[in-house]
């Protein structure tokens, strides 16, 4: 793993809390996203130019448009001072690009540049907001224009709708309940502070609330952070919270809440390799989300997938014994989608292996044979389904992917090995072999219990078997406090919502039926399992086999295998 990839641990103590209390499971879900393509570049043949954050609106005959900050290479936000407009028959294209949709007027309140637009369609009326800048940052101005043909805009006459800092921009505007709320990028304190995403709310749209907080980063500073370009999309139950930059410029995280007005960086369901994304509902119902940005050539879309369960993957992959080559079971047959490889490490962000050779890790990206390297040899990696992380090949610190190219950050410090499952991440001590679990933010764990024999992961949260065998444990998910659900085991293994353990004795293995100390036998020994969201597979030297889901019944899938993990 590159050595300038891969916070520290705190130090750490005691044994495994076992206090009997009910484990409260929280249900999956995660927001992920495929591979991007891009699908407008607004350059000339002579000048290389940038979209950066943007915005898409489909009028009345069908037609798409997008709009975005725009300016020629390299990049020079303070003359950011017109608005791109192109417009194409469907989201992925052809785009056809258009004059400018709006360019800065300086006679206007002190307007100095065109930043960030979000564009919604209410009656019969396109309205605009937009960071119109001015010469104080700790009081800049979010502005309207409105339009009924999305080519004419006329600017509010009685001005800016409010001012806030430092350099509050990238408004973005949604419906809740009986009045709008716009949401934007600020700082706690208009001259500084915490980096946040502000809201203000309004019944017509013009007059606003004063501001309030959705959303608080422990970053702190002023101008530029970790809290622009927020979108919040409403699906069911849930309010999503998009935000960037994260680890790096072309990165978003995902955050859930049942309250569209809080937000917490413990709750992440998603990065995304993605600048100034745009979540966007195309007209058949698919979801996409777009990406952009200075040195980026252009705007890209990705399929965007919500996951409304647990996700280790709804498939299997698996190495013969020779580790030969990395195949996919897809329910009814195998298909060979990679050569030779090390080891291999899966789940719902995806399915990346080792080469055998130098260590290094690739990434699988959906079609055989096609495989991306996305780092260095790391001493062990483990994926849920939000990100990939690595331990560096000296155990001297914890990183996380960035989700594009080989760069990664690092968000801790040693650490003896680590798990991931669900949407969370945990780490043990190197030292004492104390189990923290990692809140989100780089630097930031919380120790969560004491050593086990090892730990396992799934939707329904952490595992553990004692340093002894002697009980199974699952953490409660509060503070260090631990409820026993089984007796002594050998093995534990977790994916999608399920657990199992295997029998110390007779190496047979049991189904976690969800209430303590209630197991259900699923089957006979095996020397390798894994849990995807579907089923439970085991191998051994008769071969591989499928659980059938009741009693102990398996169906042989293939021959015997060396590894085999589950994935998207």
């Amino acid at each position: 793993m590159r050595r300038t990839l891969l916070v520290a641990l705190a130090t750490l103590a005691a044994a495994l809390t076992c206090v009997p209390a009910k484990a409260s499971p929280v249900a999956g879900a995660w927001v992920t996203a495929g591979a991007f393509t891009r699908v407008y570049d607004p350059s000339t043949p002579t000048q290389q130019w940038y979209i950066n954050d943007h915005t898409f609106v489909r009028d009345d005959a069908g037609t798409w448009h997008m709009f975005g900050i725009t300016h020629a290479e390299p990049a020079d936000p303070v003359n950011e001072v017109e608005f791109a407009h192109a417009t194409a028959p469907s989201l992925g294209g052809p785009w056809t690009k258009q004059a400018p949709a709006l360019t800065v007027d300086r006679s206007y309140f002190g307007e100095t540049h065109l930043w960030a637009p979000h564009v919604i369609h209410v009656g019969g009326t396109y309205y605009m907001f937009y960071n119109g800048g001015g010469t104080d940052l700790t009081d800049t101005a979010i502005s309207l224009a409105t339009s009924t043909d999305l080519v004419h805009w006329t600017r509010l006459a009685s001005g800016p709708l409010f001012r806030d800092g430092y350099e509050a921009r990238d408004p973005m505007v949604t419906r809740v309940g009986d009045r709008w709320v716009m949401y934007y990028d600020a700082t706690s304190a208009p001259s500084g502070g915490n980096h946040v995403v502000a809201y203000r709310t309004s019944t017509d749209l013009i007059h606003w609330s004063g501001r309030n907080i959705a959303y608080t980063d422990p970053t702190t500073g002023d101008c530029c952070g970790n809290t622009e370009s927020p979108f919040v999309v409403h699906r069911g139950d849930w309010w999503y919270l998009f935000i960037g930059p994260r680890l790096d410029y072309s990165g978003t995280d995902v955050y859930r809440s049942r309250d569209p007005l809080h937000f917490s960086s413990a709750d992440t369901v998603g990065h995304i390799a993605s600048h100034a994304a745009e979540p966007v509902l195309d007209q058949n119902g698919t979801w996409w989300i777009s990406a952009a940005g200075w040195g980026k050539g252009g705007v890209y879309l990705a399929p965007l997938t919500w996951h409304d369960g647990p996700v280790s993957g709804p498939h299997l992959y698996a190495m013969p014994a020779d580790r030969s080559a990395v195949s996919r079971w897809d329910g009814s047959a195998w298909t060979v989608v990679g050569g030779p490889a090390g080891h291999l490490y899966g789940g719902g962000y995806g399915l990346f292996a080792t080469d055998p050779g130098t260590g290094d890790i690739y990434r699988y990206n959906g079609t055989p044979g096609n495989w991306s390297r996305v780092g260095g040899p790391g001493a062990s990696f483990a994926v849920n389904a939000g990100a990939l992380y690595g331990l560096a090949p000296d155990h001297s610190m914890v990183l996380r992917w960035n989700g594009d190219g080989t760069a990664w950050t690092k968000i801790g410090g040693p650490a003896g090995q680590i798990y991931a499952g669900g949407d969370q991440l945990f780490a043990t001590n190197p030292d004492t072999g104390d189990i923290y679990r990692y809140n989100g933010t780089p630097e930031s764990w919380t120790r969560v219990g004491g050593p086990g024999a090892s730990f396992a992961v799934n939707a329904n949260g952490l595992y553990a078997l004692a340093p002894d065998h002697s009980k199974v444990l699952q953490w409660t998910g509060h503070d260090t406090t631990w409820t026993q659900i089984g007796g002594p085991a050998s093995h534990i293994h977790a994916g999608g919502e399920d657990f199992f353990a295997t029998d110390p004795n007779t190496g047979d293995i049991y189904r976690y039926l969800g209430v303590e100390n209630f197991w259900a036998r699923a089957g006979g020994p095996g020397d390798v399992f894994a849990v995807n969201d579907t089923s439970l597979y085991g191998a051994s030297r008769a071969g591989l086999f499928a659980w059938s889901g009741t009693g102990t019944a398996w169906t042989r899938i293939g021959d015997p295998v060396s590894e085999v993990v589950a994935g998207p």
